[in-house]
């Protein structure tokens, strides 16, 4: 008696795994970016961050800026969409605030989703807040978007009276590419020391991009996962070093290694279905790193939850904003 699989011999059996294999990792993979962007959709309160501006703009308190000089967008044209938003808190607690960067994989910023829904909540509790879109696409350069986080957090030393808070434990609130460009600005390579400008109070990161997937590096059981988290993360590097260069900028681009014992005080969540930045090889491994290097932090994991999702409303991440800012309030 015969297995039916081997009927046909060992080699037509393996290539019916094969085949099986491919066919089962593709529906689940199109089954999870079809949950991830319904979730992300639910999630974002992206109306929310949309009304808020209108409210400011009404009441004639919403300010949007460039970060840079007119000299400067003269002479570089790719700086021109670098811009800066303030979101003043009606009733402030205090004078901190806390710069949100929005993700989007170097390709372009999320302002909509992880940018204005941020800011409006941390409104509503209180905290004056900033969002900055920085250089992504054709249009960044190495490093720059650290660049740009460095020329908007001096931009806004140079006024705080105008906005009416301080330099003194400030947060940056960083998404996925935008939780790389914080991790890396806090460092003391590529970051604040160059600019003049205080430490972060606080880091707070959402489901952080902190390296660049390498199939041996980062073995997937799913092929078509790990083609897809290499193609996306490969892509920003390039984006920002090129080509030619892309090999060397993607080491350059690992959080883990500019991580010592006086990095800031950090607060960190992820989703165990994260297919783009699979927490495993992100910010599981960020997590051991501050470990290692006996930096104070607090890791939040929660189940079922993907990526791309923001403020976390109606997933079981929906309570993380109010932890990070207790957890940035000691």
């Amino acid at each position: 008696m015969h297995f039916y699989l081997f009927a046909e011999g060992c080699a037509e059996a393996i290539r019916t795994i094969i085949l099986v294999y491919f066919i089962l990792t593709f529906v689940f993979t199109v089954y999870s970016l079809a949950r991830m962007f319904y979730i992300a959709h639910i999630s974002n309160d992206v109306k929310g961050g949309r009304a808020r501006v209108k409210e400011l703009r009404r009441k004639g308190k919403f300010i949007q800026m460039p970060v840079y000089s007119m000299e400067e967008l003269a002479q570089e044209k790719h700086k021109r969409d670098v811009r800066l938003m303030f979101f003043p808190a009606d009733e402030p607690r205090d004078k901190r605030f806390a710069m949100v960067l929005p993700g989007g994989g170097y390709a372009h910023v999320c302002t909509r989703e992880e940018g204005y829904p941020v800011a409006a909540e941390l409104n509503k509790k209180g905290i004056n807040a900033f969002v900055l879109e920085y250089r992504t696409g054709r249009e960044c350069a190495p490093f720059a978007p650290m660049e740009d986080l460095g020329m908007a957090l001096r931009l806004i030393q140079e006024n705080c009276d105008k906005f009416g808070i301080t330099m003194e434990n400030y947060s940056l609130i960083g998404f996925s590419a935008g939780g790389n460009v914080a991790g890396i600005f806090s460092s003391h390579k590529f970051g604040y020391l160059d600019y003049q400008v205080p430490k972060p109070g606080a880091l707070i990161l959402g489901y952080p991009w902190t390296c660049v997937n390498d199939w041996l590096h980062h073995p997937y059981w799913n092929i078509w996962i790990g083609l897809l988290g290499i193609w996306l993360s490969n892509r920003g590097s390039i984006h920002m070093f090129g080509i030619r260069k892309h090999r060397k900028g993607k080491k350059l681009l690992d959080v883990q290694q500019y991580i010592e014992a006086d990095y800031p005080r950090t607060f960190m969540y992820s989703g165990s279905w994260d297919v783009l930045v699979p927490a495993s090889r992100h910010a599981d491994v960020f997590d051991a790193a501050l470990t290692q290097n006996n930096v104070e932090h607090k890791y939040e994991k929660y189940f079922g939850v993907p990526h791309g999702i923001g403020l976390g409303k109606r997933t079981k991440a929906h309570n993380w904003l109010s932890e990070a800012i207790e957890f940035w309030d000691k």
